[in-house]
């Protein structure tokens, strides 16, 4: 009598097992599920002859100590201050490019750059001449990357972030601000 039951409670304790590992390993395949990040880009892109230098002016809300800024809103993710770009004569996606990542998707282009930015300027290789972007004016340049105004080129950029376990697709939704050698004004 005593070994039936003894038997029972092995053969009851190892169901309990059982559906105690059924359960965890169902609780871990639902948790890696892939969750799609969503984010709203700047760039600027080089589309002249020559490499330009980038020399940005962060509103003292996104500076940090080491010469550089929080360039995301997202989270982490920081770039620094000056930068070159080489020409990118095709409409390749190059992540040198971003110069702010945010969270918002409904916030434009332009304002969003006011919001991180004082000012940016742009110097060329072959042109003795900075483009100057402030608020309120611009010097060089046929238009204002703070500007209403402004023209942006947009693309929805889809692509994965891969960890060790899983992918974390990200569709990133990309204004580029085109730095275009016809648009330079030389006086």
């Amino acid at each position: 009598m005593n070994k039936m039951k003894s038997t029972k409670t092995k053969m009851t304790s190892g169901f309990i097992i059982s559906i105690v590992g059924i359960f965890f390993l169902v609780a871990c395949c639902t948790s890696c599920g892939e969750t799609e990040r969503e984010e709203l880009q700047i760039l600027i892109q080089n589309r002249t002859d020559s490499p330009i230098h980038i020399s940005l002016y962060p509103n003292d809300k996104y500076l940090t100590p080491l010469d550089g800024f929080v360039a995301t809103d997202v989270g982490g993710g920081g770039r620094d201050t000056e930068f070159s770009l080489s020409p990118n004569e095709g409409n390749r996606y190059v992540w040198g490019e971003v110069v702010f990542t945010s969270s918002d998707l409904s916030i434009k282009p332009y304002i969003l750059a006011s919001k991180v930015f004082d000012s940016i300027h742009i110097s060329t290789e072959n042109i003795d001449k900075v483009i100057k972007f402030t608020h309120e004016t611009v010097t060089g340049y046929s238009e204002n990357i703070f500007s209403e105004n402004s023209t942006w080129d947009f693309k929805i950029i889809e692509r994965n972030e891969q960890t060790q376990f899983r992918k974390n697709p990200v569709k990133s939704y990309c204004y580029k601000f085109l730095i275009l050698k016809d648009k330079i004004i030389i006086e």
